[in-house]
């Protein structure tokens, strides 16, 4: 008896060692982005090392001159089929809904009992819109707060005026308040909402990195605290998120725009993922403020006046840099497409791969178009497909996120995938 006492509690011991060895080898910490240079195919945790090349395009202009009312247009957010924008400091205490063809204003909500002190983004959830009052240029600023709205309020179509619920706030980390112009780090003009929180994302004048806060939704007052930070070489103005948890952070340097995205991060640690910053050219002297997405990853981004161009709204797509990233081979992954029981496998592949399709196509010839995923055409070619699995070999195409389309007679479907060449 005395013998198991001892045999029991070594055994037990024993076994959390080989545990832990097996789990701990289980993992392999690396760069997970197949579009990433330091790229590592075997890893199946994302450590938020991923290293992207220069990235430089161009922006759709949706709306050449914004009218005169939303000269500084600070913010942006797409809600009940609009465009909701707000001007900046000094400005009326008033929210605008824009056309989302024209950009020009149709309804106009007053913000009763408050000043426009230096109002600077806005976010929403499914209730409530906040508007970030939190611009701080001289970063001196003891009155820091976020407007909350409950959309309810706010008619469908209309002028109103809405009476807001204040957050107040201060930074706890901030050990003065000596004014400093345009010369300091506690300068804040970006906000989004993320499950039950906002997060506040700081434009540091001095060493153009960015900090982010969590703030609580409920009306009070708190001292919050940076959770984590990163080099965004530039001015961070404005932020959102997508549904599927990918975050933009719009920003200028020298008056010349770009974005970053955060995507792949562990729960709200948002700078724990994939960080891929986009360069935007030909775009010279804008100030680009505000930025919200709409749908499939469109996004919208908005520009104040300054000396050399007016007010502008512009538009561009960010999934072409986010595609979900697959960290582990599945045997069978069904794909979006029009028509139910459109599956490819394996996915992730080496280029060689099945798809089956849901029914036949009759005596009708498809269009199989291969493309990359900044949209230029790679392949095509023409095949009949039958009940069941018809097979693809695209062996000789570098690892990477593709697109196939499918042209039927009456319909079109298409099918993501993942070239993966594992040693």
């Amino acid at each position: 008896m005395k013998a198991d006492r001892f045999i029991l509690p070594f055994l037990v011991v024993i076994y959390l060692q080989l545990f832990t060895v097996i789990s701990a080898n289980a993992q392999v910490y690396g760069c997970t982005d197949p579009q990433a240079t330091n790229y590592n195919p075997d890893a199946t945790h994302n450590d938020g090392s991923c290293v992207y090349p220069p990235t430089t395009v161009g922006l759709t202009v949706v709306v050449n001159a914004l009218p005169s009312a939303v000269n500084e247009t600070s913010g942006l957010q797409y809600w009940n089929g609009g465009f909701w924008t707000h001007n900046d400091s000094g400005n009326s205490p008033e929210l605008y809904k824009l056309d989302t063809i024209t950009g020009q204003v149709i309804q106009t909500i007053t913000i009763s009992g408050v000043q426009n002190i230096d109002w600077e983004d806005i976010a929403q959830d499914e209730q409530y819109l906040y508007i970030g009052d939190f611009g701080n240029n001289a970063g001196n600023r003891t009155d820091l707060r976020v407007l909350k709205l409950q959309k309810s309020q706010i008619p469908a179509s209309g002028n109103a005026s809405v009476e807001p619920e204040i957050i107040n706030f201060s930074y706890g980390d901030q050990n003065t308040f000596k004014k400093a112009n345009r010369n300091n780090d506690f300068d804040c003009e970006a906000i989004i909402s993320y499950g039950d929180s906002l997060y506040l994302f700081s434009k540091n004048w001095v060493n153009q990195q960015t900090r982010f806060y969590a703030l609580s939704k409920q009306q009070g007052t708190f001292v919050i605290y940076p959770r984590d930070s990163f080099n965004a070489d530039g001015l961070i103005t404005g932020a959102d998120v997508r549904n599927s948890g990918e975050i933009a952070l719009i920003g200028y340097k020298n008056y010349n725009p770009f974005m970053w995205l955060l995507f792949d991060f562990q729960s709200d640690n948002f700078f724990s993922g994939n960080k891929r910053r986009i360069n935007f050219s030909a775009v010279l002297g804008v100030q680009t403020e505000g930025i919200g997405y709409t749908f499939g990853g469109n996004v919208y981004i908005s520009s104040e006046k300054t000396a050399v161009n007016p007010p502008k709204l512009f538009k561009t797509n960010t999934s072409q840099w986010t595609y979900p990233v697959i960290t582990e081979i599945e045997d069978m992954i069904p794909l979006p497409g029009d028509g139910e029981g459109l599956l490819i496998y394996p996915n992730p592949n080496n280029g060689n791969f099945k798809v089956n399709f849901s029914q036949q196509a009759g005596s009708n010839q498809v269009l199989a178009e291969l493309y990359s995923v900044n949209g230029a055409l790679l392949r095509k070619h023409s095949f009949q497909p039958v009940f069941g699995p018809s097979e693809f070999s695209y062996h000789d195409i570098p690892d990477g996120f593709y697109v196939l389309r499918f042209c039927f007679a009456e319909s079109v479907q298409h099918a993501k995938f993942l070239v993966c060449n594992r040693p």
